[in-house]
């Protein structure tokens, strides 16, 4: 009776085994995690540096971030999500996989530090802000 029942088990486990060695890599960064496009750059005195049209872009997966505009240099960066920081790591340009000071992305919004103040994080809203670079909206799609 014992052998009608091994081969649900297996498949069971099978099914455990899968589900969570993916989960692990499932919204490792919480709200974080997605696509993100700016809506609206503002600098420190509030003018309007950038807003959609001029599609930047930020994504987010495991532990790499994204950034990308319409025309113009892919870059991939680690950074540290804590708290309400959000720290730009080691960066990467991509196709020339060479390394990339932090002031290079600049026209991305990030600052030289490389580090973002995370005013508002949601499921569809982001805004992160730095003395230098002022105050960049995402929303996420």
């Amino acid at each position: 009776m014992m052998a009608h029942k091994i081969p649900y088990i297996l498949l069971s486990a099978f099914y455990f085994l899968l589900f969570s060695a993916c989960d692990s890599k499932w919204d490792q960064n919480g709200y974080l995690d997605g696509m993100w496009q700016l809506t609206e750059w503002r600098d420190a005195t509030d003018n309007v540096v950038a807003t959609k049209a001029d599609s930047v872009y930020y994504s987010v997966q495991l532990n790499l971030l994204k950034f990308q505009r319409a025309s113009g240099r892919i870059y991939y960066s680690n950074f540290d999500h804590s708290g309400q920081t959000l720290t730009i790591g080691r960066t990467v340009a991509w196709p020339a996989d060479t390394v990339c000071p932090l002031p290079e992305l600049k026209p991305y919004g990030v600052p030289a530090d490389g580090i973002f103040r995370v005013e508002v994080l949601n499921d569809g809203h982001m805004v992160l802000s730095s003395t230098s670079q002022g105050t960049l909206s995402f929303r996420k799609y």
